[in-house]
């Protein structure tokens, strides 16, 4: 009769390979880095907007003064509308698609290196708009954009610079 050990020297790869799964596993599912949190102001936004989508997405940019940095973040929303480009009838169905509206005076944000998140300011008017609050936005009122730095759509100098800056 033949005993299998997994601590034999044939078991022996087998170990290992079962432990560097686990402290791979350890490094990939670790926790996150802190966020950094700081008074923003926004100083200008801009909207790349689909135009006659059944089902396409449109981004805004938001560009927020920090006393550190200049930080830039995109929202990408899912669009249905057929002929203003204004317009989403998706709200109806997942309210959490409202683009954000950002309010120009100073606002508490948090950021790491790849997103940005905001306070969702907009709760009324995306109450009013899609009658309850969707379950998402009543749980999470924080938005998380994504930092990106690729698209120059702003008007601002300062986003401009930013922008530049970053693309090198």
């Amino acid at each position: 009769m033949r005993s299998h050990s997994y601590l034999s020297y044939r078991g022996c790869p087998l170990l290992t390979a079962f432990l560097g799964l686990l402290l791979a596993c350890g490094v990939c599912f670790g926790e996150a880095p802190p966020r950094k949190q700081t008074e923003a102001r926004l100083l200008d936004q801009a909207a790349l907007l689909c135009n006659n989508c059944f089902f396409g997405t449109s981004d805004y940019y938001y560009c927020f003064e920090t006393p550190e940095a200049v930080l830039i973040g995109y929202q990408r929303a899912a669009v249905i509308n057929w002929w203003d480009k204004s317009k989403n009838y998706a709200t109806k169905l997942h309210p959490s698609w409202t683009a954000l509206d950002v309010p120009r005076e100073a606002l508490r944000v948090e950021y790491d290196e790849k997103h940005i998140w905001v306070m969702r300011a907009d709760q009324d008017a995306v109450q009013k708009a899609g009658g309850r609050l969707h379950p998402i936005i009543q749980e999470s009122r924080d938005v998380q954009l994504t930092q990106s730095y690729k698209r120059d759509v702003f008007t601002d100098k300062r986003c401009q610079d930013a922008v530049r800056s970053k693309s090198r």
